[in-house]
């Protein structure tokens, strides 16, 4: 007569990383060095040094994620300023995909910090199979696909 509809058990999201506690010694010193060594530095027109650092796909989502979290810049309005459709940002900030150049600089002028600002000299392009779709709250994402490095430089990335 009646009909129960019965939940499904919640099934685990997958592991989009491991916990750091799991992590080796060299994995928690690449961390360490991603977290300490952020320098923000006030907005200035781009130099080559910057454009090169943009080219070989040196940009961090992390530091993207902090940095409009810290200016509370949300939704459609941080897209549209960035001359992207939304959910351009979101991909970013998953490292899913690559802002072109423009998009960058005007990322960075929105953010009031320098290109180099959201880079680290250590980033370089890195797949991962089980890479979210767009940014979440408390996980580290260090890296872009090299793939969607690839498809705005055209520069190849190391893995």
């Amino acid at each position: 007569m009646f009909k129960f509809l019965r939940r499904r058990p919640a099934t685990p999201d997958p592991v989009m990383g491991q916990p750091v506690a799991s992590a080796s010694d060299a994995e928690r010193d690449r961390l360490r060095a991603f977290s300490t060594d952020f320098d923000a530095q006030p907005f200035a027109e781009p130099d080559d040094d910057e454009h090169e650092l943009w080219k070989a796909g040196k940009l961090v989502p992390w530091y993207i994620t902090g940095l409009l979290d810290a200016g509370h810049h949300v939704g459609p309005s941080v897209d549209i300023a960035c001359g992207a459709q939304e959910p351009a940002v979101d991909r970013w900030e998953a490292g899913s995909l690559y802002p072109s150049w423009e998009q960058t600089v005007a990322l960075a002028r929105l953010l009031g910090v320098r290109v180099r600002t959201l880079t680290h000299p250590d980033a370089e392009p890195r797949h991962h199979e089980k890479r979210p779709t767009h940014g979440i709250k408390g996980l580290a994402i260090l890296s872009f696909e090299p793939a969607a490095v690839h498809a705005v430089t055209g520069q190849d990335s190391l893995r």
